[in-house]
């Protein structure tokens, strides 16, 4: 399949635009129209910067700047340190958007800040997440 031409499956989430389209989590880290939403905007605010490619180069990594260290630690993230070489933060092709949402341990270690505070909740049964307060809100503290 086409990286761009989403699975039979991901198109019927995307029709129905499911609870699971909209928010969920992908290896523990934030994925869906939120992941790729929450992404595009720790770009935009300069909290993430493009860092090249990494993991063979298969995919684009990011690299926390100062200031997205400072916010991100405002919002009680548990900033992750590097570990063996591997990249705390890089691009992970959305299953149902096509578009990449941030992956790896920054990314986990976001859900992670947003269920403690109560943000997200699980969906029981579901890799689905529910929306207390807006990721929005949470970015904008």
């Amino acid at each position: 399949m086409h990286p761009t031409i989403p699975s039979p499956q991901a198109w019927r989430e995307v029709r129905r635009d499911t609870l699971l389209r909209r928010g969920r989590t992908c290896y523990g880290h934030l994925a869906g129209v939120a992941g790729v939403d929450m992404l595009l905007e720790l770009l935009r605010l300069g909290w993430l910067a493009a860092a090249g490619a990494g993991m063979g180069g298969r995919r684009v990594c990011y690299a926390l700047t100062a200031a997205g260290a400072a916010a991100l630690l405002l919002r009680e993230v548990a900033l992750p340190a590097p570990r063996g070489g591997r990249p705390v933060a890089f691009a992970c092709l959305d299953w149902t958007e096509r578009r990449p949402h941030l992956g790896g341990a920054l990314g986990r270690a976001i859900v992670g800040a947003l269920l403690d505070a109560g943000y997200i909740v699980r969906v029981p049964g579901s890799r689905a997440v529910a929306w207390n307060v807006s990721l929005w809100d949470w970015l904008n503290l």
